[in-house]
């Protein structure tokens, strides 16, 4: 392979070079260029999660998909004059995602096949909502999307230097029973590389201060890495190695974004905490 990689490496490296500019791009844009890019992606998320949680009935995966979408674009365009009611939903959001898509082998195993298929495709599209909504939110806080640029350059530098330190440093494992491959070594790399990564971005674009996003942004690696845990526990109850096989060398998208998951709505209820705050003193 070339200088030296290994075969998969290579691949996602070369998929992440590929991506990158398209959504950077869209990011930027913003307006419907970003709801198309979420709307798609969010789409794809979902059929995997249907696929993952063998949600087969059609109408049904239909129903969820739409709802999810039109739930996702209506929040939205609320989310922008009422950031409370973004706290609120995700109070919500959270625990029905996490009763419904945490303990899926107790599901596979005990309920009978419409309720499956009910519990699975509702945990999934609230799963995937939850993140689509936050970075539409996100999306409205500047006027050139850098606070999403950076949330998502923060997710991709924890898998980076998680990636090189877990390989290259190795030691004792993080959760071994839900992801025998991850270490101590691979999250903190993670997290410098992603604070380093913040404060750069602070310095080159004047977004906060070096400090307080660098310190941001290993926060947002530990999320991000709660969030890969996550995935990693239901696909393991599941049997399941990728969610997916649409990206070379990282498997499914939601292989992909599963720490952008659960960083943004952390990140949006941050902020919208911070603007109410403002507004109340």
């Amino acid at each position: 392979m070339p200088l030296g990689l290994s075969d998969n490496l290579f691949k996602r490296i070369v998929s992440a070079l590929s991506l990158l500019p398209v959504v950077l791009g869209l990011i930027y844009l913003g307006s419907w260029w970003f709801f198309a890019l979420l709307a798609v992606g969010g789409w794809l998320m979902f059929e995997e999660w249907c696929s993952l949680t063998s949600v087969t009935a059609r109408t049904q995966k239909l129903v969820f998909g739409i709802s999810m979408l039109f739930y996702t674009s209506v929040a939205a365009y609320y989310f922008q004059l009422l950031p409370i009611s973004l706290i609120a939903i995700a109070l919500l959001a959270l625990p029905i995602a996490g009763v419904a898509i945490s303990t899926p082998g107790k599901i596979a195993n005990n309920a009978s096949a419409p309720q499956r298929t009910a519990v699975n495709a509702f945990g999934g599209g609230q799963y995937v909502a939850m993140a689509l909504v936050s970075l539409l939110w996100l999306r409205g806080v500047d006027d050139n999307g850098l606070t999403v640029g950076w949330l998502f350059f923060a997710v991709w530098a924890m898998d980076v230097g998680g990636y090189f330190a877990g390989k290259g440093i190795g030691g004792p494992k993080l959760a071994p029973k839900l992801s025998p491959k991850k270490t101590w070594a691979g999250l903190i790399g993670g997290m410098a590389l992603a604070a380093i990564v913040s404060a750069a971005i602070s310095a080159l674009f004047g977004l906060g201060t070096p400090v307080w996003l660098a310190i941001a942004g290993a926060g947002v690696a530990i999320i991000a890495q709660l969030g890969d845990l996550y995935e990693s526990a239901v696909k393991r109850a599941l049997n399941a190695k990728d969610s997916g096989n649409l990206i070379p060398g990282h498997g499914g998208i939601l292989d992909r974004v599963d720490g952008l998951v659960f960083a943004a709505p952390a990140v949006a209820l941050t902020l919208a905490a911070v603007q109410l705050s403002k507004a109340v003193n």
